[in-house]
């Protein structure tokens, strides 16, 4: 469990940018870190279900979470991304430049020690989510 590296575009994200990141990114440190048992999950965006990169998944990545449409943010990043946004606005960056090195000096305190309780709330997520009947639920 852990952060992979972090890098920031600029340009429009698209299929193509997307399997180029997963593979610039992911998946030598996923492949290392955990060899054939790792699990990639992500939400129903386009750039993830489109066809190019859907082929190219399936000869890259183990395994991959079947995510339902218009489901709940349950994903642990949707947490971490909370104290991103709540550190980086303390910040108060000014020009693009401080946001840029704020950004990365952020995501860099992010040790797997920290991460870890919200990758392990999963399954409390999903009972309540569940539970819920599949509505949003307060986590």
């Amino acid at each position: 469990m852990g952060a992979t590296p972090f890098s920031i575009f600029t340009e429009n994200f698209n299929q193509l940018r997307y399997i180029s990141t997963l593979n610039e990114y992911l998946i030598e440190q996923a492949n290392a870190l955990y060899g054939n048992v790792w699990i990639l999950q992500e939400d129903n965006s386009p750039v993830h279900t489109g066809k190019v990169a859907k082929a190219w998944k399936s000869q890259f990545v183990p395994h991959r979470i079947n995510w339902p449409p218009n489901s709940p943010d349950l994903a642990p990043i949707e947490n971490l991304c909370g104290v991103f946004k709540r550190r980086l606005m303390v910040r108060a960056p000014k020009t693009v430049e401080q946001l840029k090195k704020g950004i990365i000096e952020i995501w860099q305190s992010f040790d797997p020690e920290f991460i870890r309780p919200f990758c392990l709330s999963m399954e409390k997520r999903i009972k309540l989510c569940l539970k819920n009947k599949g509505g949003k639920i307060r986590y």
